[in-house]
């Protein structure tokens, strides 16, 4: 691995497919690589390749020329402008399969624990405690903001392996400071993992503060068009990233050469899509705070958001992403939801359009009520991807559908 101390600029990077390892003679757009199995030109270069002493393709399952590119492309980015060895990425079929991967790859057994936050993506909620928690693991729900206590479950609870973050969270845009948690982590000699989907690597690189893995679901800002599932894991440890790698190849959960296609093209457009996703939801989120409907607004790019200063201290900008509360309760958003008539209603987030979702009943619905109240989802809160189209016509939407 080399320093990525690159010359080129972030969106060159971004849109650039002549990356290490790509000669001349290769086509200018990647070519779909739909193949299951990979030739050798001799028996003596198979058997090379298969005990480890020369590195070529063999199965799709383990390695394709269209996942490569695109894991050497988000390992740039993540550590774009970082004074730190070029980390590895791996690219996964979907998000949930980069995460899931994480932790299996730790080999966590009955009463070793993973401490994390309540107001996670509802899907990583019902894995941690059915995946995880039903093969005998302690999942520890906590404010990951009270770092004192932090501290003291760390130093008192030997069993605790990693440190799961997601910041901003889904749906609550709560921030938290990965540079002190992984400060943490590390003087008690814990892992730390961050799902980065919110943010990209455009607006957020975890591993400038010290964390150990990086997972995005590439399904949405990365790819940015909706039209493929996938997710990704970014690591500075070779060897941890090995065992990643495995729980690839043996689980067989890797993307299709034609997502990974997908994906590429949509980072391309990356930092032109976020600059006005983040543009949008700064004047959505302005909006919504001013209107009587509306009784908060979650949008760390707020002055009163709490972690307003923090989401500055360790964010480019504040994303496309906000929530909130509107004042006749959970009747109030279906009655928003069933009124829209451009935001589109759908659970996904980060394309193009703009959509809208009720995270109780939709991406949280396997999530125990109580603690969702608890870490702040309510049965109220609605959650709102802006999108890129024109930011009037997404308030007059919102306006209509609110009168």
């Amino acid at each position: 691995m080399s320093k990525n101390i690159s010359k080129k600029g972030f969106e060159t990077l971004c849109i650039s497919d002549r990356l290490p390892g790509r000669t001349e003679g290769f086509s200018h757009v990647p070519p779909i690589h739909a193949t299951s199995t990979f030739v050798y030109e001799s028996a003596e270069k198979a058997m090379n390749v298969f005990q480890g002493k020369e590195e070529a393709y063999i199965y799709g399952r383990w390695h394709n020329p269209s996942y490569t590119i695109v894991e050497q492309k988000v390992a740039l980015l993540e550590s774009y402008g970082l004074d730190i060895e070029t980390p590895e990425a791996i690219l996964f079929s979907s998000g949930m399969a980069a995460i899931s991967s994480v932790f299996l790859s730790l080999s966590l057994k009955q009463g070793d624990a993973v401490l994390t936050q309540g107001n996670l993506y509802g899907t990583t909620t019902e894995m941690l405690n059915t995946i995880l928690g039903d093969h005998g693991v302690d999942i520890l729900y906590q404010n990951l903001k009270d770092l004192k206590q932090v501290e003291v479950l760390l130093k008192k609870n030997k069993s605790i392996k990693i440190i799961y973050i997601e910041t901003p969270a889904n749906p609550t845009l709560d921030c938290y400071d990965l540079g002190a948690l992984a400060a943490l982590a590390k003087k008690y000699g814990k892992l730390t993992a961050v799902d980065n989907t919110f943010a990209t690597p455009y607006l957020q690189q975890p591993l400038a503060h010290g964390i150990d893995f990086v997972m995005h679901s590439t399904t949405k800002f990365l790819n940015g068009h909706g039209n493929a599932i996938g997710g990704i894991v970014v690591g500075s440890n070779t060897k941890l990233m090995k065992q990643v790698w495995r729980m690839r190849k043996l689980l067989g959960s890797n993307p299709s050469p034609f997502d990974a296609f997908l994906l590429n093209n949509g980072i391309k457009t990356l930092v032109l899509r976020m600059e006005k996703h983040c543009n949008n939801a700064e004047k959505v989120a302005e909006w919504l705070q001013n209107h009587p409907a509306v009784g908060k607004v979650n949008y760390t790019g707020l002055t009163n958001h709490p972690d307003h200063e923090l989401a500055i201290a360790q964010m480019r900008r504040f994303g496309g992403i906000l929530s909130f509360e509107l004042k006749g309760g959970v009747d109030a958003g279906i009655k928003l939801m069933n009124g829209v008539k451009h935001c589109v209603l759908t659970a996904s987030l980060g394309t193009a359009d703009t959509l809208i979702q009720h995270p109780a009943s939709m991406t949280h619905v396997q999530v125990d009520r109580e603690q969702r109240l608890q870490f702040g989802i309510t049965d109220g809160l609605v959650r709102l991807s802006v999108g890129i189209e024109d930011v009037d016509d997404i308030i007059n939407d919102l306006e209509q559908a609110l009168a």
